[in-house]
């Protein structure tokens, strides 16, 4: 209960802030030394550079944060993106290989999304350790409309 009172306080912030680029949001201030202070700090987190595709200049990072509970929070902060709405999902396989859709996440909004995972689209559970060995690559859409992948990362057993 207390992660959905968590993630529906940040998702109202999101909404209630828009997509401003204020000097008083951490994330948002290149001035800032700290460039990932809008990141969960989390000492067993899991960071996945997303790297740019189809020369979109979009990179980012895919974090993956143990929950209490098992599950996984899947934070993910775009850079260079633009400031509309970028689907996001977890998918089988490797990037070279490809692969059908795993797990839908939540869209980026803002170049920020937040999903918490505890299963497979299916249906099929699935906890952090699980999320670790996945045979699994994320993509990052450019739009609703237009699915053309444009930042992308291998995770699970795929990134080492």
């Amino acid at each position: 209960m207390r992660y959905f009172l968590t993630s529906l306080s940040l998702a109202l912030l999101v909404f209630t802030m828009g997509c401003s680029n204020s000097e008083d949001a951490d994330v948002n201030n290149p001035n800032n030394p700290n460039p990932d202070a809008g990141i969960p700090n989390d000492p067993e987190r899991v960071d996945y550079d997303l790297l740019t595709v189809n020369n979109s200049g979009v990179t980012g990072v895919a974090s993956f944060i143990p929950n209490e509970d098992g599950s996984t929070t899947i934070y993910i902060k775009l850079e260079n993106a633009s400031q509309g709405i970028h689907p996001a999902t977890v998918n089988f396989g490797t990037l070279e290989e490809g692969g059908s859709i795993a797990i839908t996440l939540n869209e980026c909004e803002c170049e920020i999304s937040e999903t918490v995972v505890t299963q497979l689209d299916n249906g099929t559970a699935i906890s952090f350790v699980g999320m670790m060995t996945f045979d699994g690559h994320l993509n990052i859409y450019e739009s609703p409309t237009d699915g053309t992948v444009i930042a992308q990362a291998n995770i699970g057993a795929n990134a080492f």
